[in-house]
């Protein structure tokens, strides 16, 4: 009985031209065809690239009758062998009857060996034979067994047995996967009396706050050329001590491949049992499958510290100075260790790191494509016979860490074993140290980042510290029309400025507990608080004037016609909140319902409102009427949200002249596609939350981060706007 997907995916009949270049195979890209009723096959050639050899499904791995180039031709798309593109997918014998099977034959440029593409709403193709456009590549009955019919069947746009995702593979341009196999390494020679046998000590840690109660064992290694004049450098291991690398360690430092290093193998923790008879828990999974900073700020403010004061180490703190290594969890624990710390380490080694659904792993890929790209040099590894389980599959994920590393410019390598889980850590530890550590002392650079964010960002220009302490809780900064910004400081009950110069001075020494400020089309600074119920109006000089009184306010916006939008929370923390129009002395509530109304900016063209609300995901867009007053609500903008945060915390927008909306948050500030979607995070360096964000200076071009007590600025290829910018046209910007 044959059966029929549910699934009613739209479908639009497209051909495929991905920019191939008919020559050889290694200019087509090399592909896997992954069943979408059974994404855990791949298309196989049954017993090698031969003809005749009949086609059918398989477990992935990295046999090369699983690889296969997808080229244009006759209207149409041939789908070849990677490793012989003479040979390509034909229905056998040219037959046109449901169930004909499909071979590897030599390319004829018959019409039977020719597919048009059909793409679904899913990301999937289905295979249309050129000879009979009614039928298709099917897996016949989405049969979960190694070796199930692939034939000629019925095509139906809902029938998910003929729909494949077809995958480019890691180092797709390269038909052998060069790219994964890498450089070949070649040790320097050495003789074994030159190789200095360092000391190891082991200790058993149960001091943590971090991780409370738990006990670890852990191992230190000091190298005999430790001499303390100098801080030494550190290797940290997730995955407890190996006597084999401190073997390697004192291989590599005798051959000067690496610095003096000091080796900290630790275990992840346990928490004793407390009564007899019963059995204590694990921390592993929870320590190092999360991605949240507890494992980092363990090493470096308890671990580390501890042994340095122990044993009378001088370690370095500088992350340029530092790996960690490990596989698996640790894999994944150590790559987070410096994704959120790259200060504290700028060297990874990660073996089939745990990417995966246990505690937000899966979200890696996307946070490395989306964040702006960090000082972090990595060497990863991965094997065809990975694990799968209900977390994912390890072995795609750690294809898919590859191409986001890849995508956004990070400096690193990447190897496919043909193995199991972990499998080839050993095999590759020196090889991994060795490039890991090239060119030290020289500085771990971040790359370009991905191309949207090298449309923001310019390469070179980094976060410079404005000011440091001298406020205490910064919000809703605005820009007035030379480029000048000014900030309420909320606690100490003052606003300040920050001129063109780049220096911050006092405004206004007593600013009616003003939370937020917005310039408006004639200079004057506008104020709301959430404490006092003044919106207040400063002139030039500071002095100020009662606008209106009865208004609790979040957050204020100016704009280009004189009036004002006021959000105001009430007395309830979540919420709802309100969106007011203040307009000839009158105030009307325009808008009633966000959870809690935070900061508020339009876009250049005058006629849309974003409106964040601060205890979720959301920003919300309003389509301004000619009255000022909102409709077509949605709940449109999306944002990051960090696995370790309860929601993204929006505080405070603004626009670029760009058309690109810059929204303060706790991982930093996200930039918005016009569609919708965050495009691009920009941390601020120690990682704090970002509660306002402001484009100024003398060109408009300074982007401003403001972090509670400290102010960060930074150089970008957008210029801000106010309420005295002219309408602007936005160039719309997707994903």
């Amino acid at each position: 009985m044959r059966f029929k997907s549910p699934l009613p995916f739209v479908t639009t009949t497209i051909l495929l031209f991905l920019s191939f270049k008919p020559a050889v195979a290694e200019d087509w890209g090399v592909y896997r065809i992954v069943s979408a009723s059974t994404p855990e096959f791949v298309l196989e050639a049954i017993g090698g690239v031969k003809e005749g050899a009949v086609v059918s499904i398989q477990k992935p791995s990295d046999m090369a009758n699983q690889k296969w180039v997808v080229v244009p031709a006759d209207d149409a798309v041939k789908v070849a062998a990677a490793a012989d593109p003479s040979l390509v997918l034909t229905v056998d014998k040219g037959e046109s009857r449901n169930g004909t099977l499909i071979v590897l034959a030599k390319d004829q440029g018959k019409p039977f060996q020719r597919w048009t593409l059909t793409k679904h709403e899913n990301g999937s193709y289905s295979l249309i034979a050129k000879h009979a456009p009614e039928q298709g590549l099917d897996h016949f009955g989405g049969v979960r067994e190694v070796g199930a019919r692939i034939d000629l069947w019925t095509y139906m746009p809902t029938d998910v047995h003929l729909q494949w995702f077809i995958r480019p593979m890691a180092g797709s341009g390269v038909v052998e996967m060069k790219a994964d196999t890498g450089p070949k390494y070649e040790p320097p020679a050495i003789s074994r009396e030159d190789i200095l046998p360092g000391t190891t000590t082991q200790l058993s840690f149960n001091q943590s706050k971090i991780f409370p109660g738990t006990v670890r064992d852990v191992t230190v290694f000091v190298p005999a050329q430790y001499d303390g004049k100098r801080p030494a450098c550190v290797y940290v291991k997730t995955d407890g001590f190996n006597p084999f690398e401190q073997k390697m360690l004192e291989t590599m430092i005798a051959t000067k491949e690496i610095p003096v290093t000091v080796g900290v193998f630790v275990r992840p923790g346990d928490l004793p049992a407390p009564l007899k008879g019963t059995v204590g828990r694990r921390n592993r999974d929870f320590e190092y499958d999360g991605i949240s900073d507890n494992k980092v700020r363990f090493l470096i403010d308890e671990l580390l510290p501890f042994i340095a004061k122990e044993y009378q180490l001088n370690l370095s703190t500088d992350g340029n100075d530092r790996c960690i290594s490990g596989g698996s969890s640790g894999g994944i624990a150590a790559f987070t260790a410096a994704w959120h710390r790259p200060d504290a380490f700028s060297r990874v080694y990660a073996a089939s790191g745990s990417w995966v659904a246990f505690r937000g792993g899966h979200e890696f890929p996307t946070m490395v494509r989306k964040f702006e790209a960090k000082p972090i040099r990595s060497f990863l590894t991965t094997a065809t016979r990975d694990m799968e389980n209900v977390a994912g599959d390890w072995y795609l994920l750690d294809l898919e860490m590859d191409k986001a590393l890849k995508f956004s410019g990070y400096d690193y390598q990447f190897r496919v074993i043909d193995g199991r889980h972990v499998q080839g850590y050993a095999e590759h530890w020196r090889e991994a140290m060795a490039y890991l550590w090239k060119g030290w002392p020289e500085r771990v650079n971040a790359g370009p980042s991905a191309p949207r964010a090298q449309e923001v960002l310019i390469p070179g220009e980094g976060w410079q510290l404005v000011s440091e302490g001298l406020t205490k809780s910064t919000r809703g900064p605005a820009m007035n029309a030379s480029g000048e910004v000014f900030f309420a400081d909320t606690t100490a009950n003052k606003l300040y400025r920050i001129g063109l110069d780049g220096k911050v001075s006092l405004f206004v020494d007593d600013a009616a507990h003003a939370h937020c400020v917005s310039v408006g089309v004639d200079g004057s600074v506008f104020t709301v608080s959430e404490k006092s119920d003044k919106l207040m109006k400063y002139d030039a000089s500071g002095k100020g004037s009662v606008v209106m009184e009865g208004i609790l306010g979040h957050s204020i916006l100016a704009r280009p016609d004189g009036s004002l939008y006021v959000t105001s929370n009430g007395d309830k923390p979540h919420g709802p909140g309100s969106v007011w129009l203040i307009k000839d002395g009158k105030k009307t509530e325009v808008d009633r319902g966000i959870k809690f109304a935070t900061g508020m900016a339009y876009r250049p063209d005058q006629w849309l409102l974003s409106v964040g609300e601060g205890h979720s995901k959301w920003v919300y867009s309003y389509q301004i009427k000619d009255d000022g007053t909102l409709g077509n609500k949605e709940r449109f903008f999306h944002l990051h949200v960090a696995d370790w945060d309860d929601d993204a915390g929006p505080e405070s927008l603004c626009y670029s002249l760009e058309g690109r909306q810059f929204i303060a948050t706790r991982s930093g500030i996200q930039i918005s596609a016009d569609d919708g979607p965050t495009q691009i995070i920009i941390p601020v360096p120690d990682g704090s939350r970002v509660t306002g964000v402001a484009i100024g200076g003398p060109d408009k071009d300074i982007l401003y981060a403001f972090c509670m007590n400290k102010i960060w600025k930074r150089k970008i290829r957008h210029h801000g706007i106010g309420a005295f910018t002219p309408w602007a046209k936005v160039t719309p910007n997707s994903l």
